[in-house]
């Protein structure tokens, strides 16, 4: 199991390393250049996956062993079968209290500490944190890289835990970008994504708990996407200080202009 995290993290790290490059050094469109890396992932995860499938001749999946490790509690057996919160509370995988532990610690990271700060002044207002002496460019390469790690050791759980660690065509189908309407939705706070991310679960599962003959499943599954761009609009009819994203996020710095 560790040597799939470390794969998964290293494997996430050089891609958000080029991702850097692109944006931070040479200054391309952010937007653009996620979409064009995103297919091109794909495209790379499509050809591994299909040139595995052809040499065996069959799907490839993980082993039992693999699997149970990645779905097993942490908690003895006598919690998870207490009546109500042993299911509720202690059932889970490990990543999912390794996942509220990070955004907590991150969320006192960003608000507490004085490099966490700064990571917030450079995404508000570059300028003003290269003038203070902030190396503008190491942090936006850290917060990159190591985000990048992080998002794939998340999808390679999501891939071990919901999926099977089954390869297939349609292994991720996009939930990824769920990612993207949970920062929205928790309006950029490590804490609020712990209950951004609650909620979203119970909506993509809705369809299988609360079933409706006359509502196709494909809505329940849009659901997510569409509290998102309600928050977004309700949070810009406000105007809020403290509920927008950062002011320089998606935007290149030129240093000359400063």
């Amino acid at each position: 199991m560790v040597i799939a995290i470390a794969a998964s993290f290293l494997a996430g790290a050089l891609a958000a390393l080029l991702f850097s490059f692109l944006t931070i050094t040479l200054r391309a469109n952010q937007n653009v250049t996620g979409l064009a890396l995103t297919i091109f992932g794909t495209g790379v995860g499509q050809y591994i996956g299909e040139f595995m499938r052809v040499r065996e001749g069959t799907y490839v999946a993980v082993s039992n062993t693999l699997k149970g490790a990645f779905n097993g509690s942490p908690f003895p057996v006598f919690l998870q079968e207490l009546p109500v919160v042993g299911r509720l509370l202690f059932s889970h995988s490990i990543f999912t209290y390794l996942g509220i532990a990070m955004a907590v610690a991150m969320g006192l990271y960003l608000h507490r500490s004085r490099s966490g700060l700064y990571l917030r002044a450079v995404g508000e207002s570059p300028a003003t944190a290269d003038a203070a002496g902030i190396s503008v460019t190491r942090y936006k390469y850290l917060a990159t890289v190591i985000g990048g790690g992080i998002s794939a050791i998340g999808g390679m759980v999501y891939i071990m835990t919901v999926v099977g660690g089954v390869w297939n065509h349609e292994g991720l189908s996009g939930v990824g970008w769920l990612a993207v309407a949970l920062v929205i939705f928790c309006l950029w706070s490590p804490y609020r994504a712990i209950w951004g991310s609650i909620l979203f679960g119970g909506l993509l599962i809705l369809y299988l708990r609360m079933p409706i003959d006359l509502i196709p499943d494909q809505i329940y599954k849009i659901l997510p996407y569409v509290v998102t761009v309600i928050v977004l609009v309700f949070t810009s009819m406000r105007n809020n200080r403290d509920k927008q994203p950062p002011a320089s996020l998606g935007l290149a710095y030129f240093r000359e202009e400063r």
